[in-house]
């Protein structure tokens, strides 16, 4: 791209910078703000996940309760006393507990005998009675047996349901039924009871015990969550507590409503109550959480707005020196060329250098192999480090396999002990020694050889190893070790 011509660039470009500036610092607000929602939308769904874990825990407490009081009654013979004990300890422990009770089945010989204990018990006069639908109980008629509520440790006495026909009431039917069937606590919906002056709301747990009798808890969904729920709930949250199959009537449990409630963001989770199920819905404010992503968008826009306008200072001041460092760039391209021309000069001399060394190098390779010899170096305790590819004609071996490898296990074994000793002649005399031995090949055949070894000296350690030629001879009589 072209620089404009004229001087005007000191005003375009820092202008250039500033929008560019303002444009990032909007786009960074958009991500920002999105990213914000994000991690808005995952803290609203980690306190609905915390909601529901401390209302399915609350639940848990109260089906396990029950399990244990079955179970305690089940291993004694004394149902009243033990229910009596066990009672009082769990009305005392749980608050939302209206009361647990004892149903039995009686026949019709014994009712007058049951209405009787029943209103001992109860301080007033008591019979069988059946729940109807206006919420007010009436006397049972004659049946052949009664499911009856026959003990009751109630939180407030007079009890509602003392001497009660459970079946009579249609919403306990079932749960009954499932709880005497299938031996597991069963649930009921929220009923109201009223009889013996007094009223009842609750939810009620049934369980069977082995000899058929049932016990039964009933707690107030509202005092439940309540107490299962934080008491200080962000007021930008509204939380409703509804039972599945009454989810159009009036809820459970709600918080206050909220003036302006993000529909699109409530979070629904069914509980479970013994064999029903419960909604916990969790419902944001419009302006949930929206204090600090204001204040971060201000943030973003203060940093935006200033990091621009002092980016645009910097250019304007860049572009003023701008005129001064042109005139310096010239007498710095004249030097670069110079400086480039010297070293491309270099650069061709130390090529050619380096082609003459490796011609004489490679020149050095041709006279060796043209005059048949085989050329290797040693360390200082006689392994190969290096031998020239004619080692392949003496000993049958290519370079590869004989390095790092002694040399003397490569000399036939009646000269051996004569090659060790031309080796510590050269490595202590520090002069050239010639030896004619037979090297032993791969078909172990001896190979009839001249063999000179020179030290490579080394002032600090001595002999830092040997250099050594390799030249065939006829077959003759081998000579003495001698110096050359």
């Amino acid at each position: 791209m072209e620089r404009p011509a004229g001087r005007g660039m000191h005003i375009w470009l820092p202008l250039v910078v500033l929008v560019v500036g303002i444009l990032c610092t909007g786009t960074v607000d958009h991500w920002t703000s999105k990213s914000l929602d994000k991690q808005t939308r995952s803290l609203l769904e980690s306190q609905h996940a915390h909601f529901t874990d401390l209302v399915q825990q609350a639940i848990n407490v109260r089906i396990q309760t029950l399990d244990v009081l079955a179970r305690t009654l089940s291993g004694h013979s004394d149902h009243s006393r033990i229910f009596q004990y066990q009672t009082e300890a769990v009305l005392r422990r749980l608050p939302d507990v209206i009361d647990l009770d004892r149903i039995i089945t009686i026949s019709d010989d014994e009712r007058r005998v049951v209405e009787r204990n029943l209103s001992d018990i109860g301080g007033q006069y008591i019979t069988l009675g059946e729940w109807q639908e206006s919420g007010i109980t009436r006397v049972a008629p004659h049946q052949p047996s009664y499911q009856v509520v026959i003990q009751v440790a109630d939180r407030h006495p007079p009890s509602a349901i003392l001497g009660l026909v459970a079946p009579s009431v249609p919403h306990w039917r079932q749960p009954i039924e499932t709880a005497l069937q299938h031996d597991k606590v069963s649930a009921t919906a929220q009923t109201r009871i009223q009889r013996n002056g007094s009223s009842q709301v609750g939810v009620r747990l049934f369980r069977a015990l082995e000899d058929g009798s049932l016990v039964s808890l009933t707690f107030s969904p509202d005092q439940l969550l309540k107490e299962a729920l934080p008491a200080q709930m962000s007021p930008a949250l509204q939380v409703t507590v509804f039972d599945l199959d009454q989810h159009l009537k009036t809820p459970l449990f709600a918080t206050d409503r909220l003036e302006q409630p993000r529909m699109a963001w409530a979070l629904r989770s069914a509980i479970s109550l013994a064999d029903r199920e419960w909604i916990l819905t969790t419902i944001p404010d419009k302006h949930y959480m929206g204090a600090p992503v204001e204040r971060i968008s201000q943030i973003v826009w203060l940093v935006g707005a200033a990091a621009s306008l002092a980016a645009a200072v910097l250019v304007w001041l860049l572009c003023l020196r701008l005129a001064r460092d042109r005139r310096d760039h010239a007498f710095v391209t004249r030097a670069l060329d110079i400086e480039s021309q010297a070293l491309e000069n270099n650069r061709i001399e130390k090529h050619a250098l380096k082609q003459a060394l490796q011609n004489s190098e490679q020149r050095s390779r041709d006279l060796v192999e043209i005059a048949g010899s085989c050329i290797a170096e040693m360390d200082e305790e006689g392994r190969i480090g290096f031998i020239s590819a004619l080692a392949v004609d003496f000993l049958g071996r290519p370079p590869a396999e004989l390095e790092h490898h002694p040399f003397s296990n490569y000399v036939m074994p009646e000269d051996r002990e004569r090659f060790k000793q031309g080796l510590t002649a050269s490595r202590q005399q520090r002069r050239l020694v010639r030896m004619d031995l037979l090297l032993q090949n791969s078909d172990s055949v001896g190979i009839p050889v001249t063999l000179r070894l020179k030290p490579v000296v080394d002032t600090l350690t001595g002999c830092a190893g040997f250099r050594l030629s390799i030249q065939a001879r006829p077959g003759q009589p081998e000579e003495d070790i001698s110096a050359v």
